[in-house]
């Protein structure tokens, strides 16, 4: 009697959880995007890169060997990997808005570390940084 308690009482556990995992793996297809994204650089076709969903548009660059500086590695704080965003990098985060004005933020400069990719972007990136060796 009690061994077949204990064989049942580890089959139910175990269905339990196989059904949990298997809605979280349906949920996560359904709602995490996948696959590459197009982001076009200055309007140029021959500058425009594909790039995975998922990540940060400095690290996405920089997998490309477009190194856009950034001191802080990142995390946000010393503005220097600025980018305009003219189309797919959603709303400013609180975190950028301390490095622009009213009409930097308006005109769509943002902090390439802090782009989520999650969709085609446009941007417009200073020549220089097409020059930069890693």
């Amino acid at each position: 009697m009690l061994d077949s308690t204990i064989v049942v009482g580890v089959a139910m556990f175990t269905v339990i959880v196989i059904g949990l995992v298997a809605i979280i793996l349906a949920a996560r297809s359904r709602l995490v995007a996948t696959g590459n994204v197009h982001v076009d650089i200055n309007d140029d076709k021959e500058k425009g890169i594909e790039v995975p969903v998922g990540g940060k548009l400095l690290g996405a660059l920089a997998d490309k060997k477009i190194f856009v500086s950034s001191a802080c590695g990142g995390g946000g704080t010393c503005g220097q990997c600025k980018v305009r965003v003219k189309a797919g990098g959603g709303d400013i985060l609180p975190t950028e808005e301390g490095h622009f004005s009213r009409s930097e933020i308006k005109d769509g400069w943002r902090l390439s570390c802090q782009v989520a990719v999650k969709q085609d972007l446009d941007i417009e990136l200073d020549e220089s940084f097409f020059g930069v060796k890693a």
